[in-house]
């Protein structure tokens, strides 16, 4: 029987949602028939995606399609339960909500609204879902299921169409941390609260939200276009225990002085918690006993630090640098008779060094992310590797593999050159990694 069903109002819709589904390595059935939910040959797959095709419907005939599938649907097996919605909010999205409850039959059920697919750049904010930061309704038409809600926020959608009481849960609740989030969670639905509006702008605000869920406790159903039912997927039908995967940590090693890499970080910074530790280039080409201290304190601050976060980083201090900086930088390496070449090979080995100082005394990291080709070159040579298996593509000019040979042979690894434009390259293969780490 399937662990995950998700119920979707149109067939193009539910596809999409398996294709989410499926990069979970999850075997996927996406159904258009009522006849397939019993049948046998659909029994054996680990997730059932069924469409109603009620999206044009008028609401009393959607909420007796989607009470029925849910009715044959629900099982002791199943582990999550999902109600896909329209990106655009079209459909008769609170009724078809309500029908799944209720036919769920748990009065303590909640559901769990994220209403955000950031992939397509559409965010929930303050109760707004936008598109490229504009409201939906100067980007989209034929919202049906906004037109009678004045303000179109999402909260107030459900406020007006949905039987149960709704609680809005804006951003600087998920600031505050998932135990926080969880005990939040777990208390709104002890107060008879049926329904949660969460604002959410990124996939860690996705991941935030289905840890604080999952540590609330609570009985629920996963309302959203695909992003969150998938990221819930991934977690709840996992074998080993969130606190196991939580131990996985990544370790990042960036270089150079690119401005493109340097807003690559920012972006970063802005989207997640995480450790960067500056590493100074210039002791990194002085003399050996400046230079050893120097790795001594990036691997020392960072293993004094790195249990409060899951993704740490070692990062050039030329990053984003001011002219000054790099003036001073060319004039040690002048006066150090080295040419730039040499100069860059000395740092670069510095930085593989600090990896493999980093892992042999931080065993709990499991993958690693670097940027450049003679830091990646750098840190394959201190790992005593030959080089990467490669698995599958991040983006363009950015790869996935898994180290071959030596001691740490297989270990998780995303490369991406220094020439990488597209500003969001650090956080998705930072997301990439943790999916391929969760699997």
């Amino acid at each position: 029987m399937a662990q995950c069903v998700v119920i979707s109002d149109e067939i193009t819709g539910a596809s999409s949602v398996g294709a989410m589904l499926q990069k979970n390595r999850s075997s996927v059935c996406s159904l258009v028939s009522s006849r397939g939910l019993k049948d046998p040959a659909t029994q054996n797959y680990d997730c059932l995606v069924y469409s109603t095709n009620s999206r044009n419907l008028m609401p009393p005939q959607s909420y007796q399609m989607v009470f029925y599938a849910g009715k044959l649907l629900k099982s002791k097996d199943v582990k999550l339960y999902a109600k896909r919605i329209d990106p655009a909010m079209r459909g008769n999205t609170c009724t078809e909500t309500q029908a799944l409850l209720d036919a769920l039959g748990d009065n303590d059920r909640v559901a769990i609204v994220v209403p955000a697919f950031p992939e397509l750049r559409r965010s929930n904010v303050g109760g707004y879902i936008l598109v490229d930061g504009k409201p939906i309704q100067k980007s989209l038409v034929g919202l049906d299921d906004l037109r009678p809600s004045a303000s179109g926020r999402v909260a107030d959608l459900f406020i007006e169409k949905f039987r149960y009481k709704t609680e809005p849960f804006y951003l600087k609740e998920l600031g505050h941390g998932i135990d926080y989030l969880a005990q939040k969670i777990r208390t709104t639905a002890q107060n008879g609260t049926r329904a949660i509006i969460f604002d959410c702008t990124s996939q860690q605000d996705i991941n935030t939200i289905a840890d604080a869920v999952i540590k609330s406790g609570i009985k629920f159903i996963a309302v959203d276009p695909g992003p969150f039912t998938a990221t819930m997927a991934r977690k709840v039908m996992r074998t080993e225990s969130t606190e196991q995967v939580s131990t996985q940590k990544i370790f990042g090693l960036i270089g150079g002085s690119n401005p493109l890499i340097a807003a690559q970080v920012e972006m970063l910074r802005l989207e997640e918690k995480a450790l960067f530790v500056p590493v100074k280039n210039i002791d990194l080409i002085d003399d050996d006993q400046k230079r050893a201290a120097e790795i001594e304190r990036v691997v020392s601050n960072i293993v004094a630090r790195f249990n409060d976060f899951t993704t740490v980083f070692a990062v050039s201090d030329h990053l984003g640098a001011n002219s000054q900086i790099l003036m001073q930088f060319d004039k040690m390496v002048e006066e150090s008779n080295r040419s730039i070449a040499e100069a860059m090979d000395l740092i670069a080995t510095a930085y593989g060094q600090i990896t493999r100082m980093v892992l042999e005394r931080c065993p709990n990291f499991k993958a690693i992310y670097s940027t450049g080709a003679e830091y990646t070159v750098a840190i394959c040579r201190e790992l005593k590797s030959l080089g990467i298996n490669i698995q599958g593509q991040v983006l363009p000019l950015t790869a996935y593999g898994q180290l071959l040979d030596g001691p740490y042979s297989g270990l998780q690894y995303v490369t991406s050159a220094s020439s990488a434009t597209d500003p969001n390259t650090l956080i998705e293969s930072i997301q990439y990694l943790r999916r391929k780490m969760q699997l």
